[in-house]
């Protein structure tokens, strides 16, 4: 039985913007060299950090984990992941964590409630603003 490795943060980011060589070499072996297992928070958390922090373009940062989750050796969140991904890539003017929050609301028949106008506007049916 094969062991599936559970990957952090940080070390999806040094594999995906090889900027600490010695790091990315490690992060490289590690994944390539077994099945590994992301979850939904760290991915929209790599997602965050790549554009916030970063500043990579909301395409590139798309580009970059689609390409990632791709890989046949990755397993993650498949149809869930894949949905925030695509909302996120349509509202540029809506951040990671609100599209992860209106498309699981909308994926387990939620309302969503919030004080966000934008996210109320954009987010879908299901989204409520409490300032009504």
């Amino acid at each position: 039985m094969a062991i599936v490795v559970s990957l952090d943060t940080n070390v999806i980011l040094r594999f995906l913007l090889d900027d600490i060589p010695e790091q990315t070499k490690i992060a490289s072996y590690t994944i390539d060299g077994s099945k590994v297992y992301v979850t939904d928070v760290v991915i929209v958390e790599c997602i965050y950090v790549m554009e916030k922090v970063i500043g990579l373009s909301r395409q590139d940062v798309t580009k970059l984990i689609v390409n990632f989750l791709g890989f046949s050796n990755v397993i993650h969140n498949q149809y869930f992941l894949e949905e925030v991904i695509q909302f996120y890539e349509q509202h540029p003017s809506l951040s990671i964590v609100d599209c992860y929050a209106a498309t699981e609301s909308k994926v387990y028949n939620n309302q969503l409630v919030t004080f966000d106008k934008t996210l109320a506007n954009q987010g879908g049916k299901h989204v409520t603003s409490l300032l009504n």
